[in-house]
């Protein structure tokens, strides 16, 4: 099977997100056409959540050191995502924060004194679309910045490659 296409697309008018672009600091969104088969959002978070590769944990867990060392909080992993059948808001799912939760899309939130990063995962029509909006704080923040971006810009398509390939779809063909 060949890989899914991800495609890397504009945060658009139709994108829950969309509201929050104005002096956003990193903006982030990438889609896969694939068949919904009656996935809700956060069906489609857990798949991802689940298909995240032990390196990828391996890097949160030295970022979580270096953090710890810096007086900042310890996210956790991404692949410890709890089994609620229907979070609401301000419950923890994973390393996020729900902020809010349909079947059409999940929207997802860190919030610290630094930045604040909001992930969504949206379902459009046959396309899965993942979008991330980051805010910084303060300097701290935009240094923190620095080497996410590139690497988020690196894992999201992986992560969402991966997630239509288990779902044994080749994706936008």
């Amino acid at each position: 099977m060949s890989a899914p296409i991800v495609r890397v697309v504009p945060v658009d008018a139709g994108n829950v997100l969309h509201a929050q672009l104005p002096g956003a600091d990193f903006v982030h969104t990438c889609r896969a056409t694939v068949p919904r088969g009656g996935r809700s959002a956060l069906q489609a978070y857990k798949d991802m959540a689940s298909t995240v590769p032990g390196w990828f944990d391996g890097l949160m867990a030295v970022r979580n050191g270096g953090m710890r060392l810096l007086g900042m909080k310890d996210l956790g992993s991404l692949r410890a995502v709890q089994d609620a059948a229907d979070p609401v808001p301000g419950q923890r799912l994973g390393i996020f924060t729900v902020q809010r939760c349909t079947r059409e899309a999940i929207v997802l939130e860190d919030d610290d004194r630094h930045l604040h990063v909001q992930l969504a995962l949206q379902w459009r029509g046959d396309a899965l679309e993942i979008a991330t909006v980051v805010h910084t704080h303060n300097a701290f923040g935009r240094l923190y910045m620095l080497p996410v971006a590139p690497v988020h810009r690196v894992i999201v398509p992986h992560l969402l490659r991966r997630q239509v390939r288990g779902y044994g779809i080749p994706g936008d063909q």
